[in-house]
């Protein structure tokens, strides 16, 4: 007989800080309740600290300043259970899906356990241990104690404080212990599930689901990998039932047992046993032994629906039902949902040299778009589907379809794979270890990892949205520099388990998954972060370097990390700083500020407002700060893009750094902040990213026009491009019959730039816009001096209503018209432009007030004037 019992509920918990609180006396069946508060498993200390008023919101204020001591405590949490007389009597199992960090686990006051891994469940063997009525005891803390006395020295790390966390050591969310981008936070708790398991006969550990399908794609397979354990000298037999279902009405009624697919009578099979397939269902029996025994069982699916990425297809998912039966009890049932498609990494010699890097879903290169995701909360078991489905929604609406698992935070949640399944989203899942070198050479951290990453492969194997693993986040590159000079230490402490032991798990685990050691990662032996092949992080602009005209001359084959800080939303602004500290440079502002302000010497994001703006940051009000800073970052994301995309698909990507925030921030990566608020710079990624663009580029004395058209058909219609004057007038107007083939990228129009060194670099701009039908599809226009160096004109701007629209007009070129700052609703545009004599419509329903522009870049001349004379 095979029973479950959870233990997940209200537990007690209780903390100590080494004298006060009497940990040596938690797994105690003696001890005073009233000092114990009750507590949640799932859960997390932190959490259950902030119901009680004890702390504050960390994402609020100075709370995760204040907060900090919970990290260096010990804490337990403690419950009491019944146990059934048939798990007394057989076999049984105590299991944690989640433990974080450092536990010892107390069954009637027996040490039963330990376990050092948040990113893998914790199972125990409890056989003979159990009574009908037991206390069990989770002793844990946030890892630091267990790290105390581990040397770091001899390894690569790049923060003065890895001496006292040393995060290499604890395996658990690396940015826990504080990143550029967030606090240090370090979480502690039973942040997962936990139950009881017992039988006579067999368990099931896990149940692993892939999905292939032939070159000719006609013709899809459903694996099933089904590990389960064999308790005593004869288990039995085990029967596994696998069903498919997501098929078509039609597909269904064209199957029958008369097919070639359909075998209705039992088989004997490779491996022993029986089988019997049978419109979409496989059965097969198997004998069990003693100890853990993989058994496989397949279901053919003729002319598979495929599973496309956005803006290429249907995602179309199959749901497949695998029931486990040992002595014809049920002793297992799992759903999982999966998708069929043909993945590629195109890396043949590239014509100018080097490899390509195309990702290719069935058979079709797609041009990814997006950016790196990091954990969605700095306590991570407050990201539940709901937060999930909000940040896909995001990416959806900003044109994405490539997200970016970055290795310093988690390996995502099934409520994460399964969102960007539903819509669509290609994923990039790094192993979880970052910008470190990990000391692998250790025989038990090397055997902890290398069961952290069979697990979370299994686990992965059957979303159809992951399309690739990698090893790390730039430890490659690091060790690459670290070499070169010649530094003393531990040189290669864990380049074996990137090229050898990890890319053997995911061959075992998830066959025909592309896998890579680092990135970025250039193959042949070539610097790591090479343009010429392999991946990139183009990292030349955007820390102290922060002239995004350079991303121009970019060439990189798939650049995934790269990006330029801005404000986030208002709102996130506000949460950022309390009352008494809203202002630019505040001590609350500093805390939630990126690091990289403090980098340099001197604050590089406030040098790049000035040199963009030629406005002081300090000097802004936040308000200012949100409209000026995210128009700054909004033109370099969009320059990012534009450069990538105008390559296509010399360049086969165009992922930034970052898209969401794990809590409030000042200045930041995103462009979606901790609320999913959309900051300033979203319109214009959004814009950059829509399937018909137009890209225009001056390389030496020639302008040039590029279309792109990532649709399935040739786009046709007119070109109107030339250039105009801040002024108003159009120097030079062109209408010229276009068309733009399917998946590409090409060069529309080309002409000297004469004319526009003629009319005065600082007063002119290059345009282009593609037509249909007398509609504006998409527009560009490039400066060339930075903003503050342009010669702009004050401008009055005309909004009326036009039916369902909303109409912007001016005589002279409007810059970055803003109508909101708050990001949390919906809008058809912001910070966009209005140019010259021609009307920008945006859908804008009659019963709503018409929008109101709070900010134009155009007023910048007018604000340092007035910062002049104040000063």
């Amino acid at each position: 007989m095979y029973g479950k019992k959870e233990l997940s509920g209200p537990w007690l918990l209780r903390g100590s800080d080494g004298q006060r609180g009497g940990v040596k006396t938690f797994h105690l069946q003696e001890t005073d309740e009233a000092k114990w508060m009750e507590a949640s498993v799932p859960g997390e200390v932190h959490l259950e600290l902030i119901k009680r008023g004890l702390i504050g919101e960390p994402t609020e204020g100075l709370n995760a300043l204040a907060g900090r001591w919970v990290e260096e405590n010990l804490w337990g949490y403690r419950t009491t259970f019944a146990a059934p007389d048939e798990a007394v009597a057989g076999h049984a199992w105590l299991v944690f899906e989640g433990l974080d960090y450092d536990a010892k686990i107390y069954l009637n006051e027996e040490l039963v356990g330990g376990h050092d891994n948040f990113f893998r469940p914790c199972k125990l063997d409890v056989t003979g241990k159990l009574r009908r009525d037991n206390l069990l005891v989770v002793v844990l803390n946030g890892g630091l104690h267990a790290a105390g006395n581990r040397s770091v020295e001899g390894y690569y790390e790049n923060s003065y404080d890895h001496v006292l966390h040393k995060r290499i050591w604890l395996r658990k969310p690396q940015c826990s212990f504080g990143w550029d981008w967030s606090a240090r936070y370090v979480n502690v708790g039973i942040h997962k599930s936990a139950f009881l398991e017992w039988t006579d006969r067999a368990r099931v550990d896990d149940i692993v689901v892939l999905a292939d399908v032939n070159e000719a794609m006609d013709e899809g397979t459903v694996s099933v990998r089904v590990f389960a354990e064999g308790c005593g000298a004869n288990p039995g037999m085990a029967e596994v039932t696998v069903r498919v279902s997501g098929r078509s009405e039609t597909e269904q009624a064209n199957e029958g047992c008369e097919t070639q697919t359909c075998r209705p009578e039992s088989e004997l099979v490779k491996g022993g046993g029986e089988a019997r397939t049978c419109c979409g269902e496989t059965v097969r029996t198997f004998e069990l032994a003693e100890g853990m025994k993989r058994l496989d069982a397949e279901v053919p699916v003729p002319k598979p629906r495929l599973w496309w990425p956005s803006g290429h297809g249907e995602p179309h998912l199959y749901e497949v039902t695998v029931q486990v039966r040992v002595g014809g009890e049920l002793v297992c049932e799992r759903v999982k949902r999966t998708g069929f498609r043909r993945l590629a990494v195109n890396q043949s010699p590239h014509p100018a040299g080097g490899r390509c890097f195309i990702l290719e879903v069935n058979g079709k290169p797609i041009f990814a778009k997006g950016a790196n995701f990091i954990p969605a909360d700095m306590i991570f078991v407050r990201a539940d589907r709901a937060r999930y489905e909000g940040l896909i929604d995001r990416a959806l609406e900003a044109n994405f379809n490539f997200l970016r698992v970055w290795g310093g935070g988690v390996y995502e949640t099934d409520d994460f794979y399964e969102a960007c399944g539903e819509r669509g989203i290609m994923v990039w899942q790094d192993f979880a270890f970052a910008c470190a070198a990990y000391p692998t050479t250790d025989p038990a951290f090397m055997r902890n990892v290398k069961l952290e990453a069979v697990h979370n492969v299994r686990r992965l194997a059957h979303h159809p949205s992951l399309v690739m693993y990698c090893g790390n986040n730039e430890n490659e590159w690091h060790t690459h520099r670290w070499d070169e000079d010649e530094s003393e230490g531990i040189m290669y402490p864990d380049h074996a388990f990137y090229h050898h032991v990890l890319p053997r798990i995911v061959r075992e685990e998830d066959p025909g998954r592309y896998y890579q050691p680092s990135s970025p990662y250039s193959p042949d032996a070539l610097f790591p972060n090479d343009d010429s092949a392999g991946d990139q992080h183009p990292w030349s602009v955007g820390f102290d370097n922060t002239d995004f005209r350079e991303y121009r001359g970019l060439t990189s084959r798939f650049p995934n990390e790269g990006g330029i800080l801005g404000p986030t939303s208002l709102p996130a602004m506000h949460a950022s700083m309390p009352e008494g500290q809203r202002h630019v440079l505040s001590f609350a502002w500093q805390q939630h500020d990126n690091a990289l302000d403090s980098w340099f010497p001197l604050s590089a994001p406030d040098r790049q407002v000035r040199e963009w703006t030629g406005l002081e940051a300090r000097e802004l009000s936040v308000e200012e700060y949100v409209y000026y800073g995210g128009l700054i970052q909004g033109e370099g994301l969009r320059e990012y893009i534009d450069n990538f995309r105008r390559r296509m698909f010399d360049s086969a990507s165009a992922i930034f750094w970052m898209f969401n925030d794990c809590w409030p921030s000042t200045r930041s990566w995103t462009i979606v902040d901790y609320f999913l608020n959309r900051t300033p710079s979203f319109y214009p990624v959004k814009r950059a990213f829509q399937p018909v663009s137009v890209v225009v580029v001056r390389e030496s004395d020639h302008v040039r026009v590029f279309g792109i058209n990532e649709t399935d058909a040739s786009w046709r219609g007119e070109l109107h491009c030339g250039f105009f004057t801040l002024g108003g007038t159009y120097a030079t107007d062109r209408r010229l019959a276009a068309e733009v083939p399917p998946n590409r990228s090409v060069c529309l129009a080309e002409f000297g730039a004469a004319e526009w060194d003629a009319s005065g670099i600082r007063d002119t701009l290059a345009f282009a816009r593609l037509m249909r039908d007398g509609e504006t599809v998409a527009r560009n226009r490039l400066m060339l001096p930075r903003f503050a160096e342009m010669n702009w004109l004050p401008v009055d701007v005309d909004v009326r209503r036009d039916g369902e629209y909303a109409v912007f007009r001016s005589d002279r070129f409007v810059w970055g018209a803003c109508i909101d700052l708050n990001g949390d609703a919906p809008l058809p545009d912001n910070f966009f432009d209005v140019w010259p004599g021609l009307e920008h419509r945006i859908a804008w329903p009659r019963e709503r007030e018409l929008p109101r522009i709070l900010y134009v870049g155009n007023a910048i001349k007018a604000r340092q004037a007035e910062q002049n004379h104040n000063s």
